[in-house]
């Protein structure tokens, strides 16, 4: 069944520049016929998009949705999808890198179609010469995003996604005040000295204006991001534990707004819990097989994609081989993880989870745990 039979359309209207906190990027789900499941991604969008939660907004096409593995007709029925499944208002960036800027144009088309509220584009991997930082380097990609500028109807921000171009603070100035109010933030994910970057764009943007929305691109960076001017962060990791996330996110905001040391400290302790599990992920080696996987075992079953459950320190969880797990394997040929490799993942999340419900209690008895553990 079709996403089209499933649910009806409906448009957004959503603020200029993309509002702060946490936005997640949304894995895709196949059937082991190796077709997308609209049944089970409308589920999995309703859920994270749910208020309960307090996602700021979905990136769609991250990497971490193996856009790079889709075809146009599936890129165009899955934002669909997506902006058919959140609620009214709920914010969308759509993904539009690729090698060409003709495919850019093209991606950016759909985007405009099916629903997108902003597009993310980061100049091609090559676009460069070989020597970096030159004149003619910053001459390419300022003509690369001058192009997509002048063709984009959406509002833009410049990524550092899937390993392309380190893009300096300079250029991502350069090319927010040349296109003022067409280029509204930056999405940091890869590169050298991601909160050193924040702190050099928050100066030049600060965050109080709200023209200008400075993204770091994985968790780990959020409370020192935070402390150094950024709006949040855009990650994969939202996919596994995004309440905690957002906790997070909240607890740290509040505090420097209230200038309440307690909270602000209480952020950065669960941070360092947050990390770990992140960490335990991105050191795998698993890739976005480890991520998904990650993302059945609490996200997939509480958006009810998951059947059965399995008993933890205090949630019920699923574990390897209950009813649609199978929609949280990679597409081909990325090959799924072994076994010891989900039983060192499950490990991990479940270690998290209680972060569920009271981050700061938990934290505390899973560290005195560990610490009697080390004694015995």
């Amino acid at each position: 069944m079709s996403y089209s039979q499933l649910i009806g359309s409906r448009s957004e209207l959503v603020p200029p520049v993309p509002p702060s906190g946490i936005w997640a990027s949304p894995i895709t789900l196949f059937n082991l016929r190796d077709i997308i499941d609209f049944q089970s991604q409308i589920s999995y969008f309703q859920y994270l998009s749910s208020p309960k939660i307090g996602l700021a907004g979905f990136f769609v096409f991250g990497t971490e949705s193996e856009a790079s593995l889709l075809t146009r007709k599936e890129r165009c029925d899955l934002l669909r999808c997506a902006r058919d499944s959140v609620p009214s208002g709920f914010p969308i960036m759509a993904g539009v890198s690729a090698p060409s800027v003709r495919q850019v144009r093209e991606h950016i088309i759909d985007a405009i179609a099916f629903g997108a509220n902003y597009v993310v584009v980061s100049p091609p991997v090559g676009s460069e010469p070989n020597k970096k930082g030159t004149k003619q380097e910053n001459e390419t990609v300022d003509a690369f995003f001058d192009d997509i500028v002048h063709y984009s109807e959406l509002r833009i921000l410049i990524s550092d996604e899937d390993g392309g171009i380190d893009l300096t603070s300079e250029l991502i100035i350069r090319q927010a005040l040349r296109h003022k109010g067409k280029i509204v933030g930056a999405h940091l994910r890869s590169g050298n000295n991601v909160v050193g970057k924040i702190t050099r764009l928050a100066r030049e943007f600060p965050p109080s204006q709200k023209e200008f929305a400075i993204f770091a691109g994985q968790s780990d960076y959020l409370v020192g991001g935070l402390a150094a001017g950024s709006s949040g962060c855009i990650t994969a990791f939202a996919n596994v534990l995004p309440w905690a996330l957002v906790w997070q996110y909240h607890e740290y905001v509040n505090g420097e707004k209230n200038n309440d040391k307690v909270k602000k400290a209480d952020a950065l302790r669960v941070s360092g819990m947050l990390a770990k599990v992140e960490t335990q992920l991105l050191e795998s080696g698993g890739g976005i097989a480890a991520i998904k996987f990650a993302a059945s075992l609490y996200t997939g079953w509480r958006a009810g994609v998951v059947k059965g459950t399995r008993t933890t320190r205090r949630y019920p969880m699923a574990t390897a081989g209950h009813k649609g797990m199978e929609l949280f394997l990679p597409r081909k040929p990325q090959a799924d993880i072994s076994m010891e490799m989900k039983d060192e993942i499950w490990t991990a999340v479940n270690w998290a989870l209680d972060l569920e419900r009271d981050p700061l209690a938990d934290y505390d008895l899973l560290e005195k745990e560990k610490a009697e553990g080390s004694r015995n």
